[in-house]
């Protein structure tokens, strides 16, 4: 049936990874090497999709042959592939649709089929640990943990914020994400896109309350997790007392 979904993991004897993902008449190839790197990396980038701490993001680099640009739409995962054409000088985008539930079950499926192929073949557990191995226990580990929350955990969707009207952002991205400083009234917002870099964006942290406009921090982030620090830092400080000083107001 066209929108059935099914998912492959080929790990040949040089110990590079294909993964081939079906869905909705689609028909998806995530190529890698050094998969004890790759593999925890590519779980780890899904997840924080599920989980919704992020709502865009690009899996380069880790032993990835190509780049790879992740984004959840509602939900969906659209993925753009990016290669190269063989003289290398023409970029060539090719772009992917599917219900990421679906997507995600049938990667738990296909490592999970992958898994028990090499117990079959005695191949797995491994009989001593090696950490640069494709099944090495950081690979399981990862492994698990992506199983264990895409099966006990409803996908997490990214809370759109209705724009302030005086915003004085430089773009007019959504919030997605929020921190509340009950003691001073003021909202925090986490912002991406205020930059484009490569489809990408940087993330920016802005903020309003009763008698301000929205203003934006001087810092601007490059990585997510960071972004979300400094809020909570900043909440926890006015909360703390520390006054509106702080974030110089």
């Amino acid at each position: 049936m066209e929108n059935q979904y099914t998912c492959n993991f080929d790990i040949d004897k040089y110990r590079d990874v294909r993964i081939k993902s079906n869905g909705d008449g689609q028909e998806l190839e995530f190529t890698f090497m050094v998969p004890f790197v790759s593999i925890p990396h590519f779980f780890e980038v899904l997840l924080q999709l599920w989980t919704g701490k992020v709502n865009k993001t690009k899996i380069d680099g880790y032993g990835f042959a190509v780049t790879y640009y992740l984004t959840v739409e509602e939900k969906n995962l659209c993925v753009e592939r990016l290669t190269s054409s063989e003289d290398g000088r023409k970029p060539i985008f090719r772009n992917y649709k599917f219900d990421f539930e679906r997507f995600a079950k049938e990667l738990d499926k296909g490592f999970s089929e992958y898994l028990q192929e090499q117990r079959n073949k005695g191949l797995f557990p491994l009989e001593v640990e090696e950490y640069s191995h494709h099944l090495s226990k950081e690979v399981i580990e990862s492994y698990e943990e992506f199983s264990t929350i895409i099966n006990e955990s409803e996908l997490s969707m990214i809370r759109p914020v209705e724009a302030e009207k005086g915003n004085t952002l430089l773009d007019e991205s959504l919030a997605f994400f929020l921190l509340n400083s009950e003691k001073e009234g003021i909202e925090f917002l986490l912002k991406n896109d205020y930059k484009k870099v490569n489809g990408l964006g940087y993330f920016v942290v802005s903020f309003h309350g009763e008698g301000l406009e929205e203003t934006v921090l001087q810092t601007v982030f490059e990585d997510v997790e960071d972004a979300v620090n400094c809020m909570e830092l900043l909440v926890q400080s006015l909360d703390n007392g520390y006054g509106r000083d702080i974030i110089g107001i």
